[in-house]
């Protein structure tokens, strides 16, 4: 059986699935591309596995997919389960075995079909400690950091930095109250630390040295091709220390060229963490030095495209389809 079909495991609300595959239908190759929203994957999907073979059929689209089908798979953005059902107890059970089947269904296909990316490496590449140890072995500047639940080992650190920023270490927002509130990087005076250091006994944190910037440097790379922007962050006082401050629309973005050794690096990041594609985050320095901040392994790039009219989409549509 012929290999023809790319899988984009995601979900409704997700605008890069929806802009890649309005491009497919416009050039009349959207017909072997199957979107599976895995939050209605119970009620939607009537899935069949055996050990020889998968297929799933998607209800609302009419679209079938085979295991023996797929060339690629896109793992975009999946979301929890909808379904429920009036009974607790009943609803856990059924989305615990419907988990363990999509698991079943995605690495069934990690021998047989391109996964970007492949969920191992993705699962990996996502710690933030692991990818700042990493950076630090290739060569990358990084600025220097310290996680810890030590008030001991926190003061010791902000001793030796001119200026101190945090974030978060997992995801970069917490909820209270039915708010979710973001956790950008942002600058903290030494004395506030001080003040409350002890806290940090009870809740692991990141602090990194703060570097003064020129601009932010989003690194997007998708196979062989490499894509560098240039956003001037520090146009606007609500971006000058994380650019996410800001809607895109309001900053500056230029496509730029990186020197040739910060290219090679990040390639080498790219190899040592198996990954086909990632968003990587660098800051330029007031003295022109690139540092790495973090790596994105499923970050968004949809944004840079519609600013700058660069054409990301075509090389991520040649590393989807056969």
């Amino acid at each position: 059986m012929k290999k023809n079909k790319t899988l984009f495991i995601t979900s409704l609300d997700d605008s890069h699935s929806d802009y890649i595959i309005n491009i497919l239908n416009k050039t009349g190759k959207g017909k072997n591309v199957v979107r599976l929203n895995t939050e209605f994957f119970i009620e939607n999907c009537q899935t069949c596995f055996t050990d020889e073979d998968f297929e799933i059929n998607i209800q609302d689209s009419k679209k079938n997919i085979t295991k023996n089908e797929i060339f690629s798979v896109w793992f975009r953005r999946p979301k929890e389960f909808l379904y429920n059902t009036n009974d607790e107890k009943e609803t856990a059970f059924i989305h615990k075995q419907s988990t363990s089947l999509l698991r079943g269904i995605y690495f069934s296909t990690h021998d047989s079909a391109k996964w970007i990316n492949p969920l191992p490496s993705l699962h990996r590449a996502r710690i933030k400690l692991q990818q700042l140890s990493l950076a630090k072995q290739i060569g990358f500047n990084v600025p220097k950091t310290i996680a810890t639940n030590s008030p001991v080992k926190a003061q010791e650190f902000i001793n030796n930095v001119e200026q101190v920023s945090t974030k978060s270490l997992d995801e970069p927002s917490f909820q209270a109250d039915k708010f979710v509130y973001p956790l950008f990087n942002r600058k903290l005076k030494k004395d506030f630390i001080e003040q409350h250091l002890q806290n940090i006994s009870y809740c692991p944190t990141l602090l990194q040295e703060y570097i003064e910037k020129k601009s932010d440097i989003r690194v997007v790379v998708i196979g062989k091709a490499i894509y560098a922007f240039e956003i001037h962050s520090q146009e606007n006082e609500l971006s000058i220390e994380d650019f996410r401050g800001v809607a895109p629309a309001q900053l500056r973005h230029d496509l730029i060229k990186l020197p040739p050794l910060l290219e090679n690096q990040i390639f080498t990041y790219m190899n040592h963490q198996k990954l086909i594609y990632s968003s990587l985050d660098f800051v330029r320095s007031k003295n022109d030095r690139y540092f790495f901040i973090e790596n994105n392994p499923n970050g968004q790039w949809l944004w840079l495209e519609l600013q700058t009219g660069v054409k990301i989409s075509e090389s991520f549509i040649k590393e989807l389809l056969p």
